[in-house]
Protein backbone atom coordinates (compact mmCIF):
# COMPACT_ATOMS: atom_id res chain seq x y z
CA UNK A 1 0.00 0.00 0.00
CA UNK A 2 2.86 2.17 1.12
CA UNK A 3 4.58 1.49 -2.36
CA UNK A 4 1.52 2.17 -4.38
CA UNK A 5 0.54 5.67 -2.64
CA UNK A 6 4.34 6.77 -2.95
CA UNK A 7 4.09 5.77 -7.10
CA UNK A 8 1.20 7.64 -7.32
CA UNK A 9 2.54 10.15 -5.84
CA UNK A 10 5.53 10.81 -8.19
CA UNK A 11 3.10 10.00 -10.95
CA UNK A 12 1.00 12.99 -9.61
CA UNK A 13 4.25 15.25 -9.21
CA UNK A 14 5.34 13.98 -12.77
CA UNK A 15 1.57 15.39 -14.15
CA UNK A 16 1.55 18.47 -12.09
CA UNK A 17 5.32 19.29 -13.25
CA UNK A 18 4.28 18.91 -17.08
CA UNK A 19 1.41 21.10 -16.40
CA UNK A 20 3.37 23.54 -15.34
CA UNK A 21 5.51 23.32 -17.81
CA UNK A 22 3.17 23.38 -20.84
CA UNK A 23 1.61 26.28 -19.03
CA UNK A 24 5.09 28.31 -18.79
CA UNK A 25 5.81 27.23 -22.51
CA UNK A 26 2.33 28.61 -23.73
CA UNK A 27 2.56 31.84 -21.92
CA UNK A 28 6.25 32.18 -23.46
CA UNK A 29 4.89 31.60 -26.88
CA UNK A 30 2.34 34.12 -26.01
CA UNK A 31 4.99 36.42 -25.22
CA UNK A 32 6.86 36.23 -28.33
CA UNK A 33 3.49 36.50 -30.42
CA UNK A 34 2.90 40.02 -28.35
CA UNK A 35 6.36 41.08 -28.61
CA UNK A 36 6.35 39.96 -32.57
CA UNK A 37 3.09 42.22 -33.14
CA UNK A 38 4.97 45.00 -31.22
CA UNK A 39 4.90 44.65 -27.71
CA UNK A 40 2.70 44.99 -25.26
CA UNK A 41 3.18 48.81 -24.53
CA UNK A 42 2.52 49.96 -27.93
CA UNK A 43 -0.29 47.28 -28.43
CA UNK A 44 -2.00 49.19 -25.24
CA UNK A 45 -1.28 52.67 -26.75
CA UNK A 46 -3.32 51.99 -29.74
CA UNK A 47 -7.31 53.64 -29.29
CA UNK A 48 -8.56 53.04 -32.65
CA UNK A 49 -7.90 51.89 -35.75
CA UNK A 50 -9.13 52.32 -39.39
CA UNK A 51 -8.61 49.70 -41.72
CA UNK A 52 -9.67 49.62 -45.77
CA UNK A 53 -9.30 46.82 -48.01
CA UNK A 54 -10.73 44.71 -50.54
CA UNK A 55 -13.06 41.76 -49.91
CA UNK A 56 -13.03 38.89 -52.83
CA UNK A 57 -16.45 36.69 -52.96
CA UNK A 58 -18.52 34.91 -54.34
CA UNK A 59 -16.76 36.29 -57.46
CA UNK A 60 -17.33 39.84 -56.54
CA UNK A 61 -14.83 42.59 -55.42
CA UNK A 62 -16.51 44.43 -52.72
CA UNK A 63 -14.22 47.96 -51.17
CA UNK A 64 -14.51 47.66 -47.31
CA UNK A 65 -13.91 49.84 -44.17
CA UNK A 66 -13.71 48.73 -40.82
CA UNK A 67 -13.48 51.40 -37.91
CA UNK A 68 -12.80 49.56 -34.48
CA UNK A 69 -12.02 51.71 -30.75
CA UNK A 70 -11.18 50.32 -27.15
CA UNK A 71 -12.78 48.45 -25.57
CA UNK A 72 -15.02 46.38 -27.92
CA UNK A 73 -16.32 49.10 -30.57
CA UNK A 74 -16.80 48.20 -34.25
CA UNK A 75 -18.34 49.42 -37.37
CA UNK A 76 -17.51 47.86 -41.14
CA UNK A 77 -18.75 49.06 -44.40
CA UNK A 78 -18.72 47.71 -47.65
CA UNK A 79 -19.86 48.77 -51.25
CA UNK A 80 -22.00 45.67 -53.05
CA UNK A 81 -22.18 46.51 -56.59
CA UNK A 82 -24.21 49.77 -55.68
CA UNK A 83 -25.40 49.15 -52.42
CA UNK A 84 -23.95 50.07 -49.40
CA UNK A 85 -23.87 47.35 -46.29
CA UNK A 86 -23.07 48.40 -42.91
CA UNK A 87 -22.52 46.24 -39.88
CA UNK A 88 -22.04 47.62 -36.79
CA UNK A 89 -21.36 47.13 -32.92
CA UNK A 90 -21.85 49.75 -29.89
CA UNK A 91 -20.80 47.46 -27.36
CA UNK A 92 -24.51 46.29 -26.42
CA UNK A 93 -26.14 46.09 -29.67
CA UNK A 94 -25.29 44.50 -33.13
CA UNK A 95 -27.10 46.11 -36.04
CA UNK A 96 -26.86 46.04 -39.66
CA UNK A 97 -28.10 47.88 -42.88
CA UNK A 98 -28.05 45.83 -45.91
CA UNK A 99 -30.88 46.41 -48.41
CA UNK A 100 -29.49 43.09 -50.35
CA UNK A 101 -31.56 41.22 -47.63
CA UNK A 102 -34.68 43.39 -46.64
CA UNK A 103 -34.62 45.53 -49.19
CA UNK A 104 -34.10 49.02 -47.45
CA UNK A 105 -31.79 50.79 -46.15
CA UNK A 106 -33.57 50.59 -42.79
CA UNK A 107 -31.08 49.25 -40.01
CA UNK A 108 -32.19 46.24 -37.84
CA UNK A 109 -31.10 44.85 -34.43
CA UNK A 110 -29.31 41.49 -35.32
CA UNK A 111 -30.08 38.53 -32.91
CA UNK A 112 -28.12 35.59 -31.88
CA UNK A 113 -26.01 33.68 -33.13
CA UNK A 114 -25.17 36.36 -36.01
CA UNK A 115 -24.40 38.76 -32.86
CA UNK A 116 -22.93 36.92 -30.34
CA UNK A 117 -20.54 36.12 -32.95
CA UNK A 118 -19.65 39.68 -33.29
CA UNK A 119 -19.73 40.21 -29.30
CA UNK A 120 -17.13 37.10 -28.77
CA UNK A 121 -14.72 38.64 -31.19
CA UNK A 122 -15.04 42.33 -30.65
CA UNK A 123 -12.15 42.52 -28.11
CA UNK A 124 -10.05 45.30 -29.71
CA UNK A 125 -6.77 43.54 -28.28
CA UNK A 126 -7.65 40.30 -29.63
CA UNK A 127 -7.95 37.33 -27.70
CA UNK A 128 -4.22 36.46 -26.45
CA UNK A 129 -3.06 40.12 -24.88
CA UNK A 130 -4.27 39.92 -20.49
CA UNK A 131 -6.17 36.92 -21.06
CA UNK A 132 -5.81 35.54 -17.88
CA UNK A 133 -7.31 38.77 -16.77
CA UNK A 134 -10.32 38.39 -19.12
CA UNK A 135 -11.07 34.78 -18.04
CA UNK A 136 -9.76 33.00 -21.03
CA UNK A 137 -7.61 30.07 -20.90
CA UNK A 138 -4.58 29.09 -23.08
CA UNK A 139 -3.22 25.50 -23.68
CA UNK A 140 -0.48 24.39 -25.84
CA UNK A 141 -1.53 21.79 -27.89
CA UNK A 142 1.86 21.12 -29.32
CA UNK A 143 4.51 21.97 -32.03
CA UNK A 144 3.26 21.07 -35.28
CA UNK A 145 3.74 21.51 -39.45
CA UNK A 146 1.72 23.67 -41.82
CA UNK A 147 2.72 24.39 -44.93
CA UNK A 148 5.84 23.01 -44.23
CA UNK A 149 6.67 25.28 -41.25
CA UNK A 150 6.37 24.81 -37.75
CA UNK A 151 4.17 26.22 -35.89
CA UNK A 152 2.92 26.11 -32.00
CA UNK A 153 -1.17 25.54 -31.58
CA UNK A 154 -2.54 26.96 -29.17
CA UNK A 155 -5.88 26.11 -27.45
CA UNK A 156 -7.87 29.04 -26.32
CA UNK A 157 -10.98 28.30 -24.59
CA UNK A 158 -12.73 31.87 -23.78
CA UNK A 159 -14.39 32.85 -20.82
CA UNK A 160 -17.76 31.93 -22.28
CA UNK A 161 -16.66 28.40 -23.34
CA UNK A 162 -15.99 29.18 -26.73
CA UNK A 163 -13.11 27.43 -28.10
CA UNK A 164 -10.36 28.40 -30.86
CA UNK A 165 -7.13 27.42 -32.05
CA UNK A 166 -4.14 29.47 -33.23
CA UNK A 167 -1.23 28.46 -35.33
CA UNK A 168 1.54 30.54 -34.34
CA UNK A 169 4.81 30.52 -36.68
CA UNK A 170 7.43 28.94 -34.45
CA UNK A 171 10.20 31.88 -35.84
CA UNK A 172 8.46 34.79 -36.23
CA UNK A 173 5.41 34.02 -33.41
CA UNK A 174 2.93 35.64 -35.25
CA UNK A 175 -1.00 33.95 -35.93
CA UNK A 176 -0.63 32.31 -39.67
CA UNK A 177 -3.79 30.57 -39.18
CA UNK A 178 -6.67 30.57 -36.74
CA UNK A 179 -9.75 27.77 -36.46
CA UNK A 180 -13.32 27.92 -34.65
CA UNK A 181 -16.73 26.94 -34.76
CA UNK A 182 -19.63 29.20 -35.84
CA UNK A 183 -23.43 28.78 -35.35
CA UNK A 184 -25.09 28.33 -38.81
CA UNK A 185 -28.32 27.19 -38.14
CA UNK A 186 -28.69 23.82 -36.83
CA UNK A 187 -25.23 22.85 -37.07
CA UNK A 188 -21.73 24.24 -36.33
CA UNK A 189 -19.50 25.39 -39.52
CA UNK A 190 -15.85 25.16 -38.68
CA UNK A 191 -14.21 28.32 -40.14
CA UNK A 192 -10.40 28.56 -41.09
CA UNK A 193 -9.11 32.02 -41.45
CA UNK A 194 -5.14 32.10 -42.43
CA UNK A 195 -3.39 35.01 -42.13
CA UNK A 196 0.16 36.06 -44.16
CA UNK A 197 1.40 39.23 -45.47
CA UNK A 198 2.48 40.53 -42.83
CA UNK A 199 3.45 44.62 -42.39
CA UNK A 200 4.66 47.36 -40.30
CA UNK A 201 2.18 50.18 -39.44
CA UNK A 202 3.31 52.20 -36.99
CA UNK A 203 5.69 49.54 -35.43
CA UNK A 204 2.97 47.35 -35.11
CA UNK A 205 3.09 43.83 -37.57
CA UNK A 206 -0.30 43.78 -39.58
CA UNK A 207 -1.56 40.95 -41.47
CA UNK A 208 -2.11 42.41 -45.03
CA UNK A 209 -4.05 39.32 -46.51
CA UNK A 210 -6.65 37.26 -45.31
CA UNK A 211 -8.14 33.73 -46.49
CA UNK A 212 -11.20 32.72 -44.74
CA UNK A 213 -12.38 28.29 -45.59
CA UNK A 214 -14.98 26.14 -44.33
CA UNK A 215 -14.92 22.73 -45.65
CA UNK A 216 -12.25 23.16 -48.13
CA UNK A 217 -14.28 26.24 -49.60
CA UNK A 218 -12.78 29.64 -49.91
CA UNK A 219 -15.99 31.89 -47.97
CA UNK A 220 -13.77 35.66 -48.60
CA UNK A 221 -10.08 36.18 -49.00
CA UNK A 222 -9.26 40.13 -47.71
CA UNK A 223 -6.45 42.44 -48.99
CA UNK A 224 -6.16 45.18 -47.00
CA UNK A 225 -4.39 48.18 -48.62
CA UNK A 226 -4.12 50.72 -45.43
CA UNK A 227 -3.91 50.34 -41.91
CA UNK A 228 -4.48 53.86 -39.72
CA UNK A 229 -4.12 53.47 -36.30
CA UNK A 230 -5.14 56.34 -32.96
CA UNK A 231 -7.60 58.02 -36.15
CA UNK A 232 -10.19 60.55 -33.91
CA UNK A 233 -13.67 58.26 -34.25
CA UNK A 234 -16.38 59.76 -32.46
CA UNK A 235 -18.72 56.68 -30.57
CA UNK A 236 -21.68 57.64 -32.21
CA UNK A 237 -20.91 56.31 -35.23
CA UNK A 238 -20.57 52.96 -33.81
CA UNK A 239 -24.39 53.17 -32.84
CA UNK A 240 -27.67 51.97 -34.17
CA UNK A 241 -28.78 54.81 -36.11
CA UNK A 242 -32.11 56.17 -35.04
CA UNK A 243 -31.19 54.12 -31.20
CA UNK A 244 -30.98 56.61 -27.98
Amino acid sequence: MVRVIRTSACLLAVVLTTAVADAQTADEIVAKNLKAKGGVEKLKAMNSVKITGIISAQGMEMPMTTWAKRPNLMRREMQIQDKRVINGFDGSIVWAINPLVTGSDEPRELADPTAQMVKDDSDFDGVLLDYREKGHKVELVGTETLDGKKVHHLKITKKNGQVQHYYLDADSGLEVRTVMSISMGDAPMEVTTDLSNYQQVDGVSMPFTMKQTAKAMVLAEVKIEKVEFNVPVDDSMFKMPGKK
